[in-house]
């Protein structure tokens, strides 16, 4: 047996390279009792050390065979008959003409008036249908493959279909000149053009259909499209339903106006090629719908939704995009342009999605649930490994997402632009309670990883974020980078504008407290975030209110490596709620009204370059309240109206508190005049809010310096009040071949963990 699965293996490879020219047939006693196209034929193989059947995998399905049931396998080379071999059906009106060199070989062809049937026992037969009747039909009962044209056909029932495919084997529909069939409203059967087999669809042609009974074109077996013009006009339901398979390998689609679902498929879609334009204006409706795997390679999408809950593409098994250009607008309200149920990944393609419906509230157990408007939202993991995305969210989408997923996220590359620019909202979920719902570029109520790509992320409306990490239910974590990736292979823009929104109205305090807001965000997570890798901007704008953060983490924030710049107008720039890590990387945070870096809870730094400036008193370069201040290691600059004081007793690398002015210039000197540190101090650009804190009085700013340069029981001059010139800027911070002048000095000598000294100002407390 084993070596007629090998001979099997081989005749199966050798004639691949003529695979639609040859036919398989099994036979028993002499006459064939199965036959099927090569072409159709995936592999054929038996199972277990002692087989008892014979399995043939086709696109339509597995078809088992016991050994029993055939003596004899022959592979038969059948080429399509000539034009001159043809059987030809020709309409005029009322009238039909017919030509049949095989009326004495098995071929039937019989009318009453214009409605054709054809009956036949022969296989491979062609049949080229011309003319224009509108009161026509065609029907086919053959029982072998066979092949049908269409050249310049307009045929409209009166009563049921145009054509009707009635048996369940192969056909190949070419398609030549411009054809147009019409089914009857009353028809009982599915489409204009029903096919109960497999169907291939090729042709440099045009075929029009209007499908008024249900469907335009309906196919129980697989549907393969090769090459052709499918223009389907108008449909009572789906444009195209198949109950099978599709395969798209090429030719073109245009769904002008569909009544449900564009191309709606009970089994996997895999899109190789060709252009396919959809259309669909009613409620709940799909561009394409697919129960199956979803596979796209090559080729185009264009779809256009408008319907309320309408979905560009639904996919309710595993989706994979590969490849090709994805162009979706949408705009109902509650929308999605791509949605899927199960994992999404998307290897390649070019996407390009417009998403201007808007979020609704429904009512789930007697309580208030936001149904957004999404660009691509999984409920399962997404996974993205390559591909372009220019996504926007304009003004009338509040509230919406971008791309979304209900498990992990996780993006090792591509290039990214997305704009979300509707408002959010507050509303009542139920009684008293209150939430609210904000737009968001990425959003993952799951682990978000981002290893590798270019982001391009913009959300200017009310509360809305760049990227937002778990739900109040779900702390998830968010990784940044990779452990020592280079900072090349990710870079990570984010910009927020909108001001924040009041949920609950505050009752006072040193920040209007008391109340509850949905504040912008730039990168938000609940649960740890981790940065490892990557160039990150993140700049949070707003102008009126706090809330506009730019790195938050609800938990533990740790930073092992990165190039990161943060700018935030109201608040602060960093925080973090229970713990602060900085370990490595190059960092800049800067907040015109709140803190640099912020933790709610303990802060290390353990290394890296760091720089964290503050808004005057009481806000900080580097707060964290009381709580424990431990430092090891790295080069850090922080400036503010305060400081959180180092916890000595933890602390193995000495610290500098300089009391100095805005503005002022400051350099730290080695007793042999070697310099460690030159460095422009800011001037405040903004106000300071909320409780007093460690202050170094009135208008005056503290720097907070540590360096592995600073030895307890060494002394150092710091210089200030003068003028840097020459050298690298880094941020304020000056290197290579600079020049200070002017300005005076004091001498500090470092004998603990924490040495304060005053450089222009007189000190203070709070």
């Amino acid at each position: 047996m084993k070596k007629i699965a090998f001979l099997l293996a081989i005749i199966m490879s050798c004639i691949g390279l003529h695979a639609q020219e040859y036919y398989i047939n099994l036979h028993q006693s002499g006459q064939v009792t199965y036959q099927n196209n090569v072409n159709e034929i995936e592999n054929m193989y038996f199972q277990g050390s002692n087989p008892s059947s014979l399995f043939i995998n086709t696109n339509s399905g597995i078809n088992s065979f016991p050994i029993s049931a055939f003596d004899s396998i022959t592979f038969v080379l059948q080429e399509p008959p000539q034009p001159g071999d043809a059987v030809t059906i020709s309409y005029n009106g009322n009238a039909v003409s017919v030509t049949n060199p095989y009326v004495n070989d098995g071929v039937s062809v019989s009318n009453n008036g214009a409605n054709v049937t054809v009956n036949s026992t022969k296989a491979g037969v062609s049949y080229v249908v011309t003319g224009s009747s509108t009161n026509g039909s065609l029907t086919f009962y053959c029982n072998s493959a066979y092949y049908l044209t269409l050249n310049a056909l307009t045929l409209t029932s009166g009563s049921t279909a145009a054509i009707n495919l009635a048996t369940t084997n192969n056909v190949t529909l070419t398609l030549e000149g411009t054809s147009s069939i019409t089914d009857n409203a009353n028809s009982s059967l599915k489409a204009a053009l029903q096919s109960s087999g497999n169907l291939t669809i090729d042709g440099s042609g045009t075929l029009q259909v209007t499908g008024n009974a249900k469907h335009g074109i309906n196919v129980d077996g697989t549907l393969t499209v090769n090459g052709g013009n499918i223009q389907i006009t108008d449909t009572d339901s789906d444009g195209i339903h198949g109950n099978s398979n599709v395969i798209w390998n090429g030719g073109t689609l245009n769904i002008a106006a569909a009544g449900s679902d564009g191309l709606d498929v009970s089994g996997d879609i895999l899109i190789e090629n060709g252009d396919l334009g959809i259309n669909t204006n009613a409620e709940g409706a799909r561009g394409i719908k697919v129960s199956g795997i979803f596979t796209m390679d090559n080729g185009s999408l264009d779809i256009n939704c408008s319907g309320v809950d309408s979905k560009g593409i639904k996919a309710d098994s595993l989706t994979f995009f590969n490849g090709g250009t994805i162009g979706i607008t949408h705009s109902g309200n509650m929308s999605k342009g791509i949605k899927t149920d199960r994992d999404l990944t998307i290897t390649g393609g070019n996407f390009t999605i417009i998403s201007s419906g808007s979020t609704v509230l429904e009512s789930v157990n007697n309580q208030n649930v936001p149904a957004y408007c999404s660009a691509i939202k999984s409920d399962a993991n997404l996974l993205i490994s390559g591909g372009t995305f220019n996504i926007n969210l304009p003004t009338s989408n509040q509230g919406g997402k971008a791309i979304s997923c209900d498990g992990d996220m996780t993006i090792d590359g591509g290039d990214f632009t997305i704009e979300t620019h509707g408002n959010g909202a507050a509303y009542t979920v139920s009684g008293n309670t209150k939430d609210s719902y904000t737009s968001a570029c990425l959003r993952s109520d799951g682990e978000m990883t981002l290893s590798a790509g270019t982001f391009n992320l913009t959300s200017t409306g009310t509360g809305g974020k760049g990227i937002k990490v778990g739900t109040s239910s779900n702390s998830a974590k968010l990784t940044i980078g990779t452990v020592g990736g280079n900072n090349e292979d990710l870079i990570l823009n984010v910009t927020t504008t909108g001001e924040r929104i009041t949920v609950t109205a505050g009752g006072g305090g040193p920040w209007g407290g008391g109340g509850d807001y949905a504040n912008p965000k730039g990168i938000k997570s609940r649960g740890n975030l981790t940065i490892n890798s990557g160039t990150i901007r993140v700049n949070c704008t707003q102008t009126q209110n706090e809330g506009g953060e730019c790195i938050e983490s609800k938990a533990i924030l740790t930073i092992n490596g990165g190039d990161i710049e943060a700018y935030s107008k109201k608040d602060d720039a960093v925080n973090a709620s229970s713990q602060l890590i900085l370990n490595g990387g190059t960092y800049y945070a800067h907040s015109d009204a709140n803190d640099g870096t912020d933790s709610n809870g303990t802060m290390q730094i353990n290394g890296g370059f760091l720089i964290s400036n503050g808004a005057s008193s009481p806000e900080e370069g580097f707060d964290c309240d009381n709580n424990q201040f431990k430092i090891t290691g790295g080069t850090a600059v922080g400036t503010g109206g305060g400081t959180s004081t180092p916890t000595s007793s933890v602390c193995t690398q000495p610290t500098l508190r300089i009391n100095t002015q805005p503005g002022y210039a400051i350099q730290v000197l080695k007793a042999d005049n070697t310099v460690i540190c030159t460095y422009q101090c800011p001037t405040f650009t903004g106000g300071g809010g909320g409780w007093p804190g460690p202050g170094g009085g009135g208008n005056s700013m503290v720097m907070l310096f540590t360096d592995p340069h600073l030895q307890t029981g060494q002394t150092y001059t710091v210089k200030y009040n003068g003028t840097i010139s020459g050298g690298i800027n880094t941020n304020g911070y000056y290197t290579g071949n600079v020049t200070y002048s002017g300005g005076q000095s004091v001498q500090a000598t470092v004998n603990s963990m924490y040495t304060s000294v005053n450089a222009g100002s007189s000190g203070g407390g709070w």
